[in-house]
Parts: C-alpha cells; sequence; structure tokens
C-alpha cells in the first residue's frame, strides 16, 4: 500500500493505493476517470479530495497521485506498456514507459466536455511528471467525453502492463530506474 497526502492553504488530498476503490474529489468527472483509471490499471485507488478551486483540486490530486506511483518499487517491473482503445467515435493509443522520467507528449485535441481540455492536459501532464511516466499518447474523434476516456484507458492499460512483475531485476542498461 502506497499513501501520500497533500495538504495547501488551496487543497486537502490523500491518495492511497492498493486498498480500495473510492473516490471523491467533489468532481464528478475528474471521480469518473480516476475510477476508470483504477479499474483498468488494476489499481485499487482511494482518493479523497477537497479544495477551493476545480483546478487546484484537479491539479493536487494529480500530484499526490503522481507521488504515491513514484513510490513504488520497480525493481522487476515489465516497465513498459502500450494499448489501443477505440470508443464509440474515438480512438487513443499510448505508449508508456515508467522510467522515472516523467514526459507527456499528446498528439491530437480533446475539446472542451465535462472538464475543460486545458485541465485534463494538466492533469495528464502532472501526473506524469510527479509519477515519472513517459507517457506518448495518440486520439482522435469527435466527442470530448469519448477522447478524454479512452486516453484515460489507454493510460490505466498500459500502466497496468508496466506494473507487471516480470524478473527480479531494473529493466535498464543502468541497472536502476529514476
Amino acid at each position: 500500500m502506497k499513501k501520500f497526502s497533500r495538504k495547501t492553504e488551496e487543497t486537502e488530498v490523500e491518495v492511497v493505493l492498493g486498498e480500495e476503490l473510492k473516490v471523491d474529489t467533489g468532481i464528478a468527472f475528474l471521480d469518473h476517470m480516476l475510477k476508470t483509471l483504477s479499474r483498468h490499471s488494476g489499481i485499487k485507488l482511494r482518493v479523497k479530495a477537497k479544495g477551493d478551486l476545480e483546478h487546484h483540486v484537479i491539479e493536487d490530486v494529480a500530484i499526490a497521485l503522481g507521488k504515491a506511483l513514484a513510490g513504488v518499487d520497480k525493481k522487476g517491473l515489465e516497465r513498459f506498456g502500450d494499448a489501443i482503445v477505440p470508443m464509440d467515435d474515438a480512438v487513443a493509443i499510448c505508449g508508456l514507459d515508467f522510467s522515472g522520467r516523467g514526459v507527456l507528449v499528446v498528439e491530437g485535441t480533446f475539446g472542451d466536455g465535462e472538464m475543460r481540455e486545458e485541465d485534463f492536459l494538466h492533469f495528464l501532464d502532472t501526473l506524469c511528471r510527479n509519477a515519472g511516466l513517459n507517457v506518448y499518447l495518440s486520439v482522435k474523434g469527435s466527442n470530448s467525453h469519448h477522447k478524454m476516456e479512452a486516453a484515460v484507458k489507454a493510460v490505466a492499460i498500459s500502466l497496468k502492463k508496466a506494473l507487471t512483475k516480470n524478473g527480479n531485476d531494473y529493466r535498464s542498461a543502468k541497472g536502476v530506474l529514476d
């Protein structure tokens, strides 16, 4: 079980990995995306968050979730994962490296739906930087909700593959992962 708490003057967030699936951020679409991430990655995710502004909650949940994931022991992990996820009119393609070097590259646009595109991309970028995930994501489609959900599912499935135990060594020519 990995846990990370963050308390600022703007937000209060607690993330626990590996205990139960229970999410309450006060933002319905964010809750939906976090539950989707949990179900498709196989990571039981408990998130409790509250804050002054929606943007601050989204950002700080991503920071806390990223820090919790960064605490996972990478020794023996597959490290890499990928997925192609269609969802109605949308499709998302993801390649992920749990290298410890957080980078997000996105091709395509999401548009504003239940969550503003700016906040959605900021969530993904902040998660990647704090978790140390190198993620390449391509998305196509016309419905914002479907594109965002397909993207989260693709990241989740890729993460599940990357977290698969496959030996006792670090998957790195350096012999370590950041």
